[in-house]
């Protein structure tokens, strides 16, 4: 009697690692469209989404039937560079789940079928974004480049084959790394990449020759299949794979969960990797000042916010860089307007989190708090930006010009103090004039 033999062999039959993948392929994606729905319902698609869908359309059917005269004018390299940024955006997917850990890792030939089905959805899933970008912006781009067909579709499958080596790549890295280190060396490969790969597919696309193109198509397919066949005999990489999957949710679902609060776990064990000594930052040592550390430190450890002041402060080093003089003094004084509402607009969320709202601070204490506060993230900004300024005022003009590099932080920094506090008066005014009808029912 096999009885459990025949009930093994059953069940091999109507199960096996390729239906166990697409199962939780088409679960990951439904659960990511029930997420999608909290904020996508039908009347936001029927008034939203449709026309501006519609409206899109129109547009972009109108620049193919009368393309102006700017895209002519276009760089050839501009949808190799976008190609490259939306290949360096995928990581590795194998659809591993907590449960696997207890009997299916077990099973080498499990995990094997697993890995091959996964390296093959993510080469799809880098095949399909490459060729939709690439769909898009060739037909815009064919008046300034001048590319047929077959060179875009050559584009398309090369752009492909490389994110399909970036994810591998990058899950090399991320397995071996942890922490800030991880983090540096994720951003440094992005570079690399699109540094390396951006000039290759430019001598792709040059000229007629198909001795190119099939020179970087080989190498990317060589280098592919050989990465693809280490990640497959690579072993004890169930804690990446479970990282990996949980970021890849949140990347699909983070922008319709971006508002909602949720309890945030702290990593067992770990120390944060900034600021960990509980020194004191400020000086100053009065309830305001620490009020404002407190939220410095908060804003310092949330690698969201930091990631998007980073952007920001970087995009406007580019804007006062590439804009004429003027126009670059005027962005200057956009962007910090722009920065100081952002920082208020953080401090206020920061001031009704679950554990802070239970301070009831006076209202004079947190507004110099929220002063003080502002003034620390944007003056090292701002000041960063004066320089900027200042050095675009020496290369363009040269001479006494130069003296702009020390002059402009020195201006900047008073300027600062001034919009900093009339930021303050008028918030503090219109907090006031809000104040004033309630008081006035209540009476």
């Amino acid at each position: 009697m096999k009885p459990e033999g025949d009930r093994v062999g059953r069940l091999r039959g109507k199960s096996g690692p390729l239906r166990l993948i697409c199962m939780r392929c088409g679960a990951f994606w439904l659960k990511s469209i029930r997420a999608w729905r909290l904020t996508l319902d039908w009347t936001v698609l029927l008034y939203i989404v449709l026309p501006g869908l519609w409206i899109a359309g129109g547009m972009y059917q109108d620049l193919l039937r009368h393309p102006p005269d700017w895209i002519g004018r276009l760089p050839g390299q501009m949808p190799v560079a976008i190609l490259a940024i939306l290949m360096v955006r995928g990581r590795l997917r194998t659809f591993a789940e907590h449960g696997d850990g207890l009997f299916l890792r077990a099973s080498g030939g499990w995990v094997r079928m697993m890995t091959k089905a996964g390296l093959a959805y993510t080469l799809a899933a880098r095949l399909a974004v490459s060729a939709a970008g690439a769909g898009f912006m060739l037909p815009l781009m064919s008046r300034a480049t001048g590319w047929s067909f077959e060179e875009g579709a050559a584009l398309a499958l090369s752009a492909g084959l490389m994110g399909f080596v970036w994810t591998l790549v990058r899950d090399a890295a991320e397995r071996r790394l942890q922490g800030v280190r991880r983090l540096l060396a994720v951003y440094g490969l992005r570079a690399a990449f699109i540094a390396g790969w951006v000039p290759a597919a430019a001598w792709m696309m040059i000229g007629d020759e198909p001795l190119p193109a099939a020179t970087v198509i080989g190498a990317l397919i060589v280098g592919g299949a050989w990465l693809g066949w280490r990640r497959l005999h690579r072993t004890g990489t169930f804690t990446q794979e479970l990282e990996a999957e949980q970021r890849a949710y949140g990347d699909n679902v983070g922008w319709v969960l971006k508002e909602t609060e949720q309890a945030k776990r702290p990593p067992a064990g770990r120390r944060p990797w900034v600021l960990r000594k509980p020194r004191p930052l400020l000086k100053r040592r009065d309830e305001a000042a620490r009020i404002a550390e407190l939220w410095l430190r908060a804003m310092l450890r949330e690698s969201e916010w930091m990631r998007l002041l980073l952007q920001f402060a970087s995009l406007g080093m580019a804007a006062i860089w590439l804009s004429p003089l003027w126009l670059a003094a005027i962005a200057w004084l956009g962007m910090c307007t722009l920065l100081l509402l952002w920082l208020n607009g953080l401090w206020g969320k920061w001031e009704t989190e679950r554990y802070m709202a239970l301070y009831d601070w006076r209202r004079e204490l947190r507004s110099e708090a929220r002063e003080i506060g502002r003034s620390l993230i944007l003056r090292p900004v701002a000041l960063t930006w004066c320089a900027i300024l200042g050095l675009h005022a020496g290369w363009t003009y040269g001479g006494l010009w130069w003296l702009e590099v020390a002059l402009l932080p020195a201006a900047g920094y008073l300027l600062l103090s001034r919009i900093n506090r009339a930021a303050s008066s008028m918030l503090a005014a219109r907090r006031a004039g809000r104040g004033r009808p309630d008081a006035e029912e209540s009476e």
